[in-house]
């Protein structure tokens, strides 16, 4: 079942006995977790002191959650058992919990936080939850693509009018973590609901991440799909004058980034905007973009960038040694990219 389904399924008070959580994409674990204990959800407000039981793997054994699930709700129609660092459970333990997955009690909902993707229920358990109109979410890990249509769809449901490439500017400097992104953008409507505005545009985003609006990665890939050599210098020197708020190991992934695409461009033969849009799954703003680049730079110019980028990266994380400073690195790196 998709992310967002279970959400609405429990904002519509429709109940699985039991969810089982896992995956590498935390965030969506944390979400369904928190929509459960909401008071008001599984619970009404009062019913949780006899109702609520919260565990955590390393100390929980087979018995001790299975007792809990089997116990009475206490004046409220369910029970909440929540187990949190499932994937800490011994396996033996785990294997011990088959049996409960094939006759759930009806009014307890069972929640399984599991956060290591090497660590799950066995096959058996999964498949009498299936029957017994369990949960079972796969929290992907999510890249670049994913986490830009993630903040597109948060932001077409905001209430909100936004500005075309938003989501873009979130990705590009605030790198892939959800918990992150959401945070910034809560901030964004509280300031301009208190405002009254109802618009949010990209220079009130950049004020707002703390990015200079014309000196940021996303305008250094800007000027990199034109080839303006001169803007782009001038944009990673004034970059890495502060390495501490424009990371270069964010600088260096948005970079491989965007010439991956370029390379899929070139892969697929895909010529104009809407073509790219489609078979990339990216927004139109992006798709003209790369197909500028591709016309800007060969195939095996392309390839030659990812390796320089790779190199960098590399040698950022200390697996190349170097006595070259970092912004000496990205300064270089550039220079590479355009000649």
């Amino acid at each position: 079942m998709a992310f967002q389904e279970i959400i609405q399924n429990i904002g519509a008070q429709k109940f699985a006995p039991v969810y089982y959580l896992h995956g590498e994409e935390t965030f969506f674990i944390d979400k369904i977790v928190e929509a459960l204990d909401e008071k008001g959800a599984v619970l009404q407000p009062g019913e949780d002191a006899f109702n609520r039981t919260l565990m955590y793997g390393p100390e929980t054994s087979a018995s001790q959650l299975v007792n809990a699930c089997r116990s009475f709700p206490v004046m409220a129609q369910r029970r909440l058992v929540i187990l949190k660092e499932a994937h800490r459970m011994p396996k033996n333990e785990i294997e011990k919990l088959v049996p409960y997955f094939s006759q759930p009690v009806p009014s307890t909902v069972l929640v399984m936080a599991f956060k290591d993707r090497r660590v799950g229920l066995p096959k058996a358990a999964i498949t009498a939850l299936g029957k017994h109109g369990g949960v079972d979410l796969h929290a992907k890990k999510l890249y670049d693509r994913d986490v830009t249509q993630w903040v597109e769809r948060i932001l077409k449901t905001s209430g909100l009018k936004s500005e075309p490439g938003i989501a873009e500017i979130l990705v590009t400097n605030l790198g892939l973590n959800l918990n992150l992104i959401e945070n910034e953008l809560e901030k964004m409507w509280v300031f301009l609901k208190a405002t009254g505005q109802d618009t949010l545009t990209k220079a009130f985003v950049f004020e707002m991440i703390n990015v200079d609006k014309e000196f940021n990665v996303f305008e250094l890939i800007g000027a990199l799909s034109h080839r303006k050599v001169f803007q782009a210098h001038m944009i990673i020197d004034r970059l890495t004058q502060n390495t501490k708020i424009h990371a270069p190991t964010l600088v260096v992934s948005n970079l491989f980034r965007f010439f991956h695409y370029v390379a899929l461009v070139h892969r697929h033969q895909l010529r104009d905007p809407n073509s790219i849009k489609h078979k990339l799954g990216v927004n139109y703003f992006q798709a003209r973009d790369y197909a500028r680049a591709s016309s800007l730079y060969p195939l095996g110019i392309v390839y030659r960038n990812l390796g320089y980028i790779e190199e960098v990266d590399r040698t950022l994380k200390g697996l190349i040694p170097t006595h070259t400073s970092e912004r000496h690195l990205l300064k270089t790196l550039v220079w590479r990219l355009l000649n």
